[in-house]
């Protein structure tokens, strides 16, 4: 490009001196010596120039040279960049897939957890509404258990005859072997025990009844005599079996301390026993 250039600047010159020579030939001839010298100076200025292009040029091509240089390194930096902006992106991609994933698990447990807890909330209401209803019942049937406890203790004057409490006495047949009355007098065979049997009626319906027998007994026959007992009382009373009657036993026992001195080592003493026997009607 300098070497053109400097061959366009110097074409010029050589032109006019072209000319310069025609006019001196024509007006005033010089002598050759001076055109030489002439010609000589015009070459070496023509020479300068033109090394100095070429210096000039040497120095472009170098310096393009290291501009490619540097235009390769950056092109190498640029496509280690791209490369390295890929990976980043590919990572932060997965990244961002897995977080993602982990939020949707999450959103998924958390609506799993929501939903347990409106299902525990509404038991829980449930049960809270039912307990209320039980111990509203319960308080229901202990009023009217109790109106009906403070109508058979207190009864009415008013009422008829059918609808008073009465009470019945039963007897039964206890072998005399089997205990002794508690005044230290034995009873024989024939001799009967009464069983005081209370009742209360309502409607001609036996609401409550209950019996208690009492008397000392050897220690190894408490079994049959509470047997012969109960016996008693269920044959005299044949309504006991029915299903809507509950039946209650309290059995009550206390050693006799009186005698034990007196008795033997090897003999038991003699037990007291009383049996209370209670029934209500669940109609």
């Amino acid at each position: 490009v300098i070497y053109s250039r400097s061959l366009s600047e110097g074409l010029p010159l050589y032109k006019a001196v072209l000319r310069n020579q025609k006019y001196i030939k024509t007006k005033e001839p010089y002598s050759n010596l001076e055109l030489e010298e002439a010609t000589i100076k015009r070459m070496d200025k023509d020479a300068e120039a033109l090394k100095a292009a070429r210096a000039e040029l040497c120095e472009a091509r170098r310096q393009w040279h290291h501009m490619q240089i540097e235009i390769e390194s950056l092109h190498a930096v640029e496509k280690g960049l791209e490369r390295s902006l890929r990976a980043t992106e590919q990572q932060y991609h997965m990244q961002l897939q897995n977080l993602e994933a982990e939020i949707e698990c999450l959103e998924k447990e958390l609506l799993e957890v929501r939903r347990g807890i409106g299902k525990q909330l509404r038991e829980h209401e449930i049960l809270l509404n039912t307990r209320m209803k039980l111990e509203e019942e319960i308080a229901t049937y202990r009023s009217l258990l109790e109106q009906e406890e403070n109508r058979f203790r207190c009864p009415i004057p008013d009422q008829k005859d059918d609808k008073k409490p009465t009470t019945s006495k039963i007897a039964f047949t206890l072998p005399s072997t089997a205990f002794s009355f508690t005044d230290g007098v034995k009873k024989d065979e024939t001799e009967k025990v009464e069983l005081m049997t209370k009742q209360a009626i309502l409607d001609g319906n036996i609401m409550k009844e209950s019996a208690e027998a009492h008397g000392t007994v050897q220690t190894e026959k408490v079994d049959e005599v509470i047997k012969e007992w109960e016996g008693s009382f269920f044959k005299d009373n044949p309504r006991l079996r029915k299903k809507s009657v509950s039946l209650r036993f309290d059995l009550h026992l206390a050693a006799m301390d009186e005698g034990c001195l007196h008795t033997k080592k090897k003999t038991l003493p003699d037990i007291e026993v009383r049996l209370v026997m209670r029934r209500s009607c669940t109609n």
